[in-house]
């Protein structure tokens, strides 16, 4: 594949020009913030993918907080020392049974070879959805949120995520909350940032 461009300094620009182009709603709030937009990162691999699967349907406060009682118990944060850790200690920290379970599964996943991130990164993203979809546990949400938060992926779009199709009626001025469709069509000029978009829409869920 061709070299991929990532989330960085000179992308941000480029992508907020392009929003603000394409998007008079997207103009008018970062023209508000001084073009300043909170960035969602985490480090990639094992500990990234573990990271997304604990914060799946829950608010940003208890998500960190159950991961941060999961890294005390593993440590040294690989998958054979993850797999060695019993179910009733991982629960103990807030992990739900299924949480468990998909975070073993992936474990697996890549003592196995069947998941591999040096790989991943050779990938496009619609490859990259994919693999990682295969997994049991691992769904659009999840897939697209490690495109853009793991791998810095610049048009990761996450169009089932609550607080973003909240944060689109708001801005929007829309009645009821969109569709799926209708995200999908609203988000079009948006491409290829629709990482910086989520990264906004995501900043506006409580206040712009």
């Amino acid at each position: 594949m061709s070299k991929v461009q990532k989330l960085n300094k000179e992308t941000l620009v480029l992508a907020i020009d392009h929003l603000k182009n394409v998007d008079s709603d997207f103009k008018r709030i970062l023209n508000k913030r001084n073009n300043q937009i909170n960035t969602f990162e985490k480090v990639s691999g094992f500990e990234g993918l573990i990271s997304l699967i604990v914060e799946q349907q829950l608010s940003v406060a208890s998500a960190k907080a159950i991961f941060g009682r999961v890294k005390l118990i593993c440590e040294d944060f690989q998958p054979i020392k993850f797999l060695e850790l019993n179910e009733d200690k991982l629960r103990n920290t807030g992990l739900s049974h299924q949480k468990v379970s998909y975070c073993r599964n992936i474990a697996k996943a890549i003592i196995e070879e069947t998941l591999n991130f040096d790989e991943l990164e050779k990938m496009e993203d619609k490859e990259v959805i994919q693999t990682l979809v295969k997994i049991k546990g691992i769904g659009e949400w999840t897939a697209q949120c490690y495109l853009m938060a793991c791998m810095k992926r610049l048009d990761a779009w996450p169009a089932s995520d609550l607080g973003l199709i909240v944060a689109i009626q708001k801005i929007k001025g829309m009645k009821e909350r969109p569709k799926s469709l209708t995200i999908e069509e609203i988000a079009k000029p948006w491409k290829p940032y629709r990482s910086v978009a989520a990264l906004l829409l995501w900043s506006t869920h409580d206040k712009d």
